[in-house]
């Protein structure tokens, strides 16, 4: 224990890159960095990964040349970005959820129903909160949040403290990700969305049929039934998709990873 103090002492601006480059990841993640979570709980988690690195992982094969503050400082803000890109591809993820939430929403009758989120503290649409609670459930049953650090460490073997470059190699992952997510969120919507507009149409027709029927007081809640109808028997699927997206994930903050280029 003492020698490993020593070295963490003997090292402290490797270990305050790495500091920089975990706190990054956390605070951007939804998975961590929820608000909802005691801060002494986040903090301590943080300094725990980083004696982790310190001691046992690579981070001191080579000395680290830095001469002034300002070039620690410039390190470590590097650090700190790489992180916020891990965690922002791990937002990306959840914001799909949301965005699938929001449609459904908007569809069924639901749009004007809100509630506060703790995360991003915003309102947000009911079925999309149902969404993210039910993703984060299945991000923790299936060892997701083990994934994501286990990810995290991979980093610091695969880019070493203060040697990684930013890059323009990262931008085509970031945006494919960006493009996937953002149409599985569409796709997560649809079935919904498809019974909505056939509870439309059918209503169309009965309208025509019998002028006399005031569609808003049947059409709305009927509309409403039928999406939840719809939504909680298509758990299964949302559950399958769910999966696939985390599995997507990972791989595209591996790529990201690998994209960024050493020095």
């Amino acid at each position: 224990m003492l020698d490993a103090l020593g070295r963490i002492l003997l090292n402290i601006d490797a270990v305050l890159l790495a500091l920089a480059r975990i706190s990054g990841m956390f605070f951007m993640s939804p998975v961590f960095g929820r608000r909802n979570v005691p801060a002494i709980f986040t903090i301590g988690l943080i300094l725990a990964l980083t004696f982790i690195v310190a001691v046992y992982y690579p981070v001191y094969d080579e000395a680290m040349d830095i001469s002034s503050y300002i070039e620690l400082a410039f390190y470590i803000i590097k650090e700190i970005f790489i992180g916020l890109i891990m965690g922002y591809v791990v937002l990306f993820t959840f914001s799909a959820f949301l965005l699938a939430g929001q449609l459904i929403d908007n569809q069924i009758g639901f749009g004007v129903v809100h509630i506060l989120d703790p995360q991003t503290n915003i309102q947000i649409p009911l079925v999309g909160n149902f969404n993210n609670v039910l993703a984060m459930v299945l991000f923790f049953a299936m060892d997701g949040h083990h994934a994501l650090i286990r990810l995290l460490m991979y980093s610091f073997e695969a880019l070493p403290l203060g040697k990684a470059a930013l890059s323009g190699d990262i931008v085509r992952p970031l945006f494919n990700m960006f493009v996937e997510f953002f149409v599985l969120g569409f796709k997560m919507a649809v079935p919904a969305i498809a019974s909505a507009l056939l509870a439309e149409v059918v209503f169309g027709i009965l309208v025509r049929a019998i002028p006399q029927m005031n569609v808003f007081v049947i059409g709305l809640p009927f509309k409403i039934l039928i999406g939840l109808v719809v939504l909680f028997s298509t758990v299964p699927l949302l559950i399958s998709m769910m999966d696939g997206a985390f599995s997507s994930m990972f791989k595209g903050i591996r790529s990201i990873i690998q994209g960024l280029n050493l020095q």
